[in-house]
């Protein structure tokens, strides 16, 4: 008896240590598992499901994890997006980290990257203004000359990344301006040239007028009121042409089928007069039936009326007898072809790719003696342009000039 006492009071011994032991493990896991759960909860909470009890809550989690699957696969195709979008637009994107490395750039952007010839320039002005917009995180917008080989005019929009207070990096934006560019320039220049050409008459205007009233002789006075009558309607010629031109430049043409010849017969009847006094014999060739044009008829008139004037005043400024001035319509299966043909004064060959502009003239006093404004050509190729058509012209100077309008054969 004696002998099993000592081994029971170490068993008990043994056991009451074990059971200590296994209490401080289970309180340890426990805590672990309480933790876990409180993890779990918060999880559950953030991902926006319900908060649950017991085994209701491994559900609420797997709901949670499938939310999280489709918010990140909705993000994944909203980047997929906006990556085709930059990589599909006509102007250039690129975008650096904070260090200034390239991090996303495309097809558009790519040729500044190690480029060579007239885009290295513009590769060198992009690096110093991603540099610069990374520093001061400021937005910057520049503009770039390129040549390669034609003159470009490159905007360049610099702007920073930024998370909150953290800079992530810098965009730029490469957009070609030239166009735009390049129609600032031609409204100033219009801006210009009709200021120059009203101050002229507007000066003749105001000398005529003091004259007339300080003269008294009644002859002198009616000769003034001429001149003085001329310059206005030179004032009224300019601005129809100015009101004209607008016109046309904003002009859509409607597929309305209009019969060439009509057009043709009603501006020769309306410019005979004008060769008549001019000592200018005008032949029309007979026109076939049924072939149309669509667009504007107002147009049409106006552009060929501009043609056929020019060719009765330039040739009747001749010395040597009377002119002739020849107007003749045709059509092939997709063309109508108005040819205007005279036996004037002709034109030098290095003016005839200008003398479509506006107010261009090969010779601006004769333009102004026979009260050209410098415009009606200018008309011409904007009706021809807005009709799907096209003007052209030949010439030989000291024999005349033919001017072919060409416009799309209306089919029906």
């Amino acid at each position: 008896m004696r002998d099993i006492l000592p081994n029971v009071t170490v068993l008990v011994i043994l056991l009451a240590i074990g059971a200590g032991a296994l209490a401080v493990a289970c309180l340890t896991l426990w805590k672990q598992l309480r933790s876990a759960n409180a993890s779990v909860d918060d999880a559950i909470q953030r991902i926006g499901v319900e908060r649950t009890k017991g085994i209701a809550r491994s559900s609420s989690l797997t709901e949670g994890v499938d939310r999280v699957e489709a918010y990140l696969s909705r993000a994944e195709r909203e980047r997929a997006q906006l990556v085709g979008s930059l990589e599909s637009a006509n102007f250039g994107v690129m975008a650096t980290d904070d260090a200034g490395t390239v991090t996303f750039v495309n097809p558009a952007g790519a040729k500044f990257i190690g480029a060579t010839h007239g885009e290295a320039v513009t590769e060198v002005r992009l690096k110093e203004l991603l540099e610069k917009v990374i520093l001061t995180r400021n937005s910057e917008v520049i503009e770039v000359d390129s040549y390669s080989p034609m003159r470009r005019v490159l905007r360049l929009h610099g702007a920073p990344l930024e998370y909150g207070v953290e800079s992530l990096g810098a965009v730029v934006f490469i957009e070609d301006v030239t166009d735009q560019r390049q129609v600032d320039t031609i409204r100033r220049d219009f801006i210009a040239n009709v200021g120059h050409e009203l101050k002229t008459p507007l000066g003749a205007l105001s000398v005529l007028a003091e004259t007339i009233a300080e003269t008294d002789d009644v002859a002198v006075r009616d000769r003034l009121a001429e001149r003085l009558s001329g310059e206005a309607n030179r004032i009224a010629s300019l601005v129809d042409d100015i009101l004209d031109l607008s016109q046309v430049e904003a002009f859509a043409a409607s597929p309305q089928p209009i019969p060439i010849n009509e057009v043709v017969t009603e501006v020769t009847a309306h410019v005979q007069v004008v060769a008549d006094e001019a000592g200018i014999d005008m032949f029309t060739e007979p026109l076939p039936e049924g072939i149309f044009v669509s667009g504007d008829r107002r147009q049409l008139v106006a552009a060929l009326t501009n043609l056929v004037d020019n060719a009765v005043k330039y040739t009747s400024v001749k010395d040597e007898g009377f002119g002739k001035v020849r107007v003749r319509a045709s059509a092939d299966d997709r063309w109508v072809s108005i040819e205007v043909r005279d036996e004037g004064i002709g034109i030098p060959q290095s003016h005839l790719d200008r003398i479509f502009e506006r107010f261009y003239r090969v010779d601006k006093a004769r333009s102004r003696r026979t009260g050209g404004t410098g415009l009606g050509l200018a008309i011409v190729r904007h009706v021809a342009i807005n009709h799907g058509g096209e003007i052209s012209v030949t010439s030989e100077e000291g024999k005349g000039s033919t001017f072919t309008l060409r416009l799309p054969l209306y089919k029906g």
